[in-house]
Formats: C-alpha cells, structure tokens, sequence
C-alpha cells in the first residue's frame, strides 16, 4: 500500500514537473513560422562560426565577436516576441533577417581572411 501512495504521489509530481520545466526555459510559444525562420537561421549561423573555429578558419578572438553579434541579434528576436505574445511581426522579421544577412557577410568575410590563398592550396599550406 505503501508503495502505491508513493508511486501515485510521484506520478502526480511528474505531471506537474513537466509542462512548468518545458517552460521554465524560454516562456514563448517558439512553434509560429517567424519565429522558426528566425531562429533556424541563428542556429545555423552559430553551427558556421563552430565549424569555422574547429577547422582554424575563424581565430577564437574573431569567433567571439561574431558570437556577440548572434547574441545581439538573440536578444532583438526575444525582446520583440515578448512584446507580441510570442509572435514576430513582419516587419521585425524582415528587420533580424536584415540583420542575419549582415552577420552572415561578416562571417564569410572573417572566415575568408584566414582561408589559403591559390598558392597555399596549390602547395598544401593550410
């Protein structure tokens, strides 16, 4: 009987434990299309900026200053969904996509710095 009470008592505190800790993270609905686009966009910018560093295209002084920029961007996105329940108007989403192109060229153009010339691919240097 024991066991049963403790076993239902537990049952009951899950169920309440895992709507509030999906929650507890980020407190807007993240499913909208917007939101989606914005946020698969930043996502991919930071995959770029890991792999740039991981295969020494990107020094980690250069990572660090585009990641700021990605936090930047991050930060525009919530504030803006926190002032529409969530949601990105059309507006803000043409706003941060501006605002990813930018980011993304300063990736390209950080990444091509350090990327070998004709000669040092002609001749192996890396």
């Amino acid at each position: 009987m024991k066991t049963f009470h403790s076993l239902a008592v537990a049952t009951v505190l899950g169920m309440i434990a895992v709507p509030n800790s999906a929650s507890a993270g980020f407190p807007f609905f993240r499913s909208h299309p917007r939101v989606n686009e914005v946020s698969g966009r930043l996502n991919n910018e930071q995959r770029r900026i890991n792999h740039g560093v991981a295969t020494g295209r990107l020094s980690p002084l250069q990572a660090g200053r585009l990641q700021r920029g990605e936090q930047r961007i991050q930060q525009r996105e919530t504030r803006d969904m926190a002032m529409h329940g969530g949601h990105l108007t059309r507006r803000e989403t043409v706003n941060l996509n501006r605002a990813e192109n930018r980011e993304s060229a300063r990736i390209n153009h950080a990444e091509g710095m350090r990327r070998p010339g004709f000669f040092g691919r002609l001749f192996g240097r890396r």
